[in-house]
């Protein structure tokens, strides 16, 4: 092994440690957007700016993603993995890197709560990855509207069941349909359990829900697409009975938050007493 004199060990120290101060410098004026730290605690790689990159999905595959998803994790996840999975199959990065497992809280109306549909949840969150903040309340107020009156599951899935065109195939009959009035999950499978008299604890329930947010993630995309081919027009409007509801409580009762649209009367009755 070849010896080194003192003054080449310290010409050798001392080129170490000018290239480290300038890897410090470096890593002080890059702009925080542009790195992201690894679980070592340095940096990994430059972070995609939002919104992510989107390229035009095929609508039915994502349909039966969102379905076969269902089963693996529920509605929320479902509907998001469907879209995230499609979107890291054709763009590639970032959504490679995105666990879809962070939307498994959304199952059952959140953690089981029984509030916002899991289906319609997801699918806005993915939504919202790759449309900026103004558009993403726009396009998924529409899905929202969209949902509160379509027929679930829609003739669509009704179909694909019944010829095995799904990625898994758990019940092959066409489901009876219901509208719910409500993006609520209590709602919605209420109200679908009471029109098909099956209870929610049964297998055709479960399979109405995979067919339903196959359905809802079918239709986010179907927006986006159309969105980012500048088409995407919104269509929905709130009822007149929500209208009727407003006239006072967007003027007159200001204690009560005006700007909702969901149907006012479904859990509002009108012989129940306002709180005005």
């Amino acid at each position: 092994m070849k010896r080194i004199t003192k003054r080449e060990f310290l010409a050798g120290t001392t080129k170490c440690v000018m290239a480290a101060s300038a890897g410090a410098v470096a890593m002080s004026v890059m702009p925080v957007g542009a790195r992201q730290l690894g679980r070592a605690g340095v940096i990994d790689k430059a972070v995609t700016p939002w919104p992510w990159p989107y390229k035009t999905l095929d609508v039915e595959d994502v349909r039966k993603r969102g379905h076969k998803a269902y089963y693996d994790g529920g509605c929320c996840y479902g509907a998001f993995q469907a879209i995230v999975a499609a979107l890291a199959d054709t763009v590639g990065e970032p959504f490679t890197q995105l666990p879809p497992q962070i939307m498994y809280f959304g199952e059952g109306g959140g953690a089981g709560w029984g509030t916002l549909c899991g289906a319609i949840n997801g699918a806005a969150a993915a939504i919202g990855l790759v449309v900026d903040r103004t558009n993403t309340s726009t396009i998924v107020s529409e899905l929202f509207g969209w949902y509160t009156q379509t027929p679930f599951p829609t003739d669509t899935s009704n179909d694909y069941a019944v010829h095995h065109l799904f990625l898994v195939n758990k019940y092959d009959k066409p489901l009876p349909q219901s509208v719910s009035g409500s993006p609520l999950c209590h709602a919605s499978v209420s109200l679908w359990c009471t029109a098909s008299g099956i209870k929610s604890t049964a297998p055709e329930r479960l399979e109405r829900c995979a067919r339903l947010t196959g359905d809802c993630a079918a239709r986010a995309v179907e927006m986006l697409n159309a969105f980012f081919a500048g088409q995407f027009r919104p269509n929905f409007v709130t009822s007149a009975a929500v209208a009727q509801c407003q006239s006072c409580h967007g003027a007159a009762i200001v204690d009560v938050v005006p700007k909702v649209k969901m149907e006012c009367p479904q859990c509002h009755k009108p012989q129940w007493d306002h709180l005005y």
